[in-house]
């Protein structure tokens, strides 16, 4: 980490830890789906009582050795390419959206999806979690818009007192346990003071874990051209995707063409935007360059469908799965099978 970012991490920090109240007492620890062998969280970051050193100065952490991805590892292009299906906020539980909890994976993992959006947000400590915002005060017990929580007191607050919330610790060892799954962030902020935080931390986490190679499975959601370029002064990420939701598009296929002409020239590998702003002729246009074209967030199937018939190649979704989106061939019936 550079020394200026440095010195904003610690300004942000001071910022947040002076501002905003204490959190409450930790809830009890969140457990892993019932019915199911827990998954390797256990490298969370400990109680405040067990990282205790006392007879340790502090310091910078000690170098972790890299691990090595498995053989015939994928990317997230190999993985996106065979995908119609990316799990809104890590995939719905029963009704309820955008949770980003453990129980929403297994669920839509179970059900064959490969592809996960992530909403990720800064906490208390500058530590990166997944919750798509504060607002909800009744998600989990002391948190909300008035109280972020520190890491240590997100994970340890079960949603809804029974899903299991993930940092973004958990979620680089969740992907070490599934080497076949593709991650992409939704990260929120624009600003770049703030977001060089949130992807230095996101680093930290991942260079103290030995798992910086996971990065390879992870698509980098940028906001507008700028954004780019900061993120490229902080570690090279491999993989991105533009997406338009916070961008001034107009609905032109100039807009769309010059949008697919930027990702091609910087090997930016799709384009994202809200369903209702697509038009078929955005297919062609994304395919002349070479990008693949994602809408969101679509939990009806037959538009689900439509869509993709049209030249969509994905598409986010709390519910669907590749399963209900598949249409079997009838005597008669000449539809693609997805």
């Amino acid at each position: 980490m550079s020394q200026a970012s440095k010195a904003a991490l610690l300004i942000f920090c001071m910022f947040l830890t002076l501002a905003l109240p204490a959190p409450a007492a930790a809830a009890g620890p969140a457990g892993a789906l019932e019915g199911r062998a827990p998954l390797r969280l256990s490298a969370r970051i400990p109680a405040a009582e067990e990282e205790e050193a006392p007879d340790e100065p502090a310091g910078e952490p000690e170098p972790v050795e890299e691990k090595q991805p498995p053989e015939g590892a994928l990317s997230a292009p190999d993985i996106l390419s065979g995908t119609t299906v990316i799990a809104h906020g890590m995939g719905a539980v029963g009704n309820l959206n955008t949770l980003n909890c453990l129980e929403g994976f297994l669920t839509q993992y179970e059900a064959g999806v490969r592809v996960f959006e992530a909403d990720l947000r800064l906490t208390r400590d500058c530590q990166v979690v997944l919750r798509h915002d504060w607002w909800h005060a009744d998600w989990q017990e002391g948190i909300s818009w008035a109280r972020i929580p520190t890491r240590e007191k997100f994970v340890s607050s079960p949603i809804l007192g029974r899903y299991t919330p993930l940092s973004f610790r958990d979620l680089l060892l969740l992907m070490e346990e599934y080497p076949d799954i593709c991650i992409i962030t939704d990260t929120k902020f624009t600003d770049s003071d703030v977001f060089t935080i949130q992807f230095d931390a996101m680093l930290a986490d991942a260079r103290e874990l030995g798992l910086t190679y996971l990065f390879d499975r992870i698509a980098v959601q940028i906001y507008n051209t700028n954004m780019l370029s900061a993120l490229n002064n902080i570690y090279r990420f491999p993989h991105y995707i533009y997406t338009l939701y916070q961008d001034d598009f107009n609905r032109t296929e100039n807009a769309l063409r010059e949008r697919a002409a930027f990702c091609a020239q910087w090997g930016i590998e799709g384009i994202t935007m809200e369903s209702s702003l697509y038009k078929s002729a955005y297919g062609d246009i994304a395919r002349e360059y070479g990008v693949r074209i994602y809408v969101h967030t679509v939990n009806d199937k037959e538009k689900a469908r439509a869509l993709l018939e049209s030249g969509v190649d994905g598409i986010y979704s709390d519910t669907l799965t590749p399963d209900s989106l598949e249409r079997k061939k009838v005597r008669g019936d000449t539809s693609v099978r997805f």
